[in-house]
């Protein structure tokens, strides 16, 4: 039995769903194959404890070998390929779960110690962990104009 919205927002959820439908099994056509390469973006979780600062990535079917971790500056870029999972010869009724590329870039703060990062894959979750600078550096500093 379908749920019927009761708010506005509730309907904008089940209209967003119903078109990422649309748009999933439009990619799935024949002559449409280069719908099935696009890039995902993975969900995120970044919080931070008394110690360290956390950055969780959702990266659902993908293998450790699959994955690269690089930091570019003060950005974290995770990159993985989520093998594809569908089957040859079979009419797919529904199909959700994404496959392909994926990349997401993260701001890793300021106080943040680069050379002691420690990363963990771990069901499907890449847990990436900057403990907390011990040097007191200040970041914002005046240049002065000659």
């Amino acid at each position: 039995m379908a749920v019927i919205p009761k708010e506005p927002l509730e309907w904008l959820g089940l209209f967003r769903q119903q078109m990422d439908e649309i748009f999933r099994y439009l990619s799935t056509l024949e002559g449409r194959e280069g719908y099935a390469e696009q890039e995902i973006s993975p969900l995120v979780d970044i919080y931070e404890t008394p110690t360290s600062f956390v950055v969780e990535v959702e990266l659902p079917g993908c293998e450790t070998k699959d994955i690269t971790l690089s930091i570019c500056c003060s950005t974290l870029v995770v990159e993985a390929v989520a093998r594809d999972s569908v089957a040859a010869g079979v009419n797919y009724i529904c199909l959700e779960r994404a496959t392909g590329r994926f990349c997401r870039a993260v701001e890793v703060p300021p106080n943040a110690d680069l050379d002691r990062v420690k990363a963990r894959y771990e069901r499907g979750l890449l847990t990436v962990e900057f403990p907390r600078s011990k040097d007191k550096k200040t970041h914002i500093r005046e240049i002065t104009i000659e």
